[in-house]
């Protein structure tokens, strides 16, 4: 079995070949050898774009495997064309990154930028900085770390409010379900944590910004593609977001690039997935799920019974 690694975070795969030594398979990367492309068993990639032309030139491949949750890398009708399985690892970095957004919430709620003063004392700062408190919260999305956020504001005393299909799963978590446009009106602060796919992506439009109670205050550690960026940033201009808290990297003509050094915006770049100990974790679950899914028998070579 062969694993072809299209591109990593980091410079050693001492790690995945560790892992893939115990299932009898090779780890070798692409700029070894760009010919094993048509001869890889699985293929494994962080942000190469994952196209139907680079598919079709995957002929032996069983499985191509992200490291990471997200799969909006991959072209998943041409893989599934293709026989191709397409897999990423969920549930490895639950707590880095559910406390990475609440980090960046409560910086933003408690104005902790502007605050940080050395020589002022507290009744310098009572009325000159606006602190106008944050009661209710919209988790919007309830995955793993959507729910570790709820559960986390439920027990901080907000009232929670989650926007799912998954009601039961909301209501277990200490949070009340309702529609989008419901919540993002009710809450202070608004959490997205969904999965970047065709139905999500620009979910947060100027229509849903302008239906967010004036002053809220916006995260999103999931996907920079789940909010229309221009609309955003009309928001802050116009006051209407409080704040916003990014984990993503920005394109270099994206318009919230100019709130750089703006105290209402704290812009991350996508690194709360990580810990020394999420890393391994993710390297090499990658690797072992992808080598699982790739030794099980198709439909053509199960054995009859």
């Amino acid at each position: 079995m062969l694993v072809l690694v299209l591109d990593s975070l980091f410079e050693s795969l001492e790690v995945e070949r560790d892992v893939a030594a115990r299932y009898g398979a090779e780890v070798v990367r692409l700029e070894e050898d760009a010919a094993l492309l048509g001869s890889a068993d699985v293929v494994a990639h962080v942000k190469t774009t994952v196209d139907a032309a680079l598919i079709a030139e995957l002929r032996s491949c069983r499985v191509i495997a992200r490291f990471g949750t997200g799969l909006d890398t991959v072209d998943r009708d041409a893989a599934a064309r293709a026989g191709i399985a397409v897999v990423g690892v969920r549930d490895y970095c639950i707590p880095e990154l559910a406390s990475h957004t609440l980090g960046l919430a409560f910086a933003l709620v408690r104005r902790l930028g502007p605050l940080s003063v050395i020589d002022a004392g507290w009744d310098a700062v009572v009325g000159s900085i606006p602190l106008p408190g944050s009661r209710a919260a919209a988790v919007v999305g309830l995955g793993s770390v959507g729910c570790a956020v709820a559960k986390a504001l439920a027990a901080l005393g907000f009232e929670v409010l989650a926007v799912t299909s998954r009601e039961g799963v909301a209501r277990a978590v200490g949070a009340t379900p309702l529609p989008l446009e419901e919540a993002l009106s009710r809450a202070d602060l608004v959490l997205l944590h969904l999965a970047l796919t065709k139905e999500t992506a620009g979910i947060l439009d100027a229509r849903h910004l302008a239906a967010m109670r004036p002053g809220a205050i916006l995260v999103d550690t999931a996907r920079i593609g789940l909010v229309d960026e221009h609309a955003v940033a009309a928001a802050l201009d116009a006051g209407q977001l409080g704040g916003l808290g990014l984990d993503a990297r920005l394109a270099p003509d994206s318009p919230l690039r100019r709130f750089a050094a703006d105290p209402r915006v704290l812009v991350t770049p996508h690194i709360g997935w990580y810990s020394e100990a999420s890393a391994r974790l993710l390297r090499e679950r990658t690797i072992a799920d992808a080598l699982e899914r790739a030794l099980e028998p198709r439909p053509e070579e199960a054995p009859v019974s």
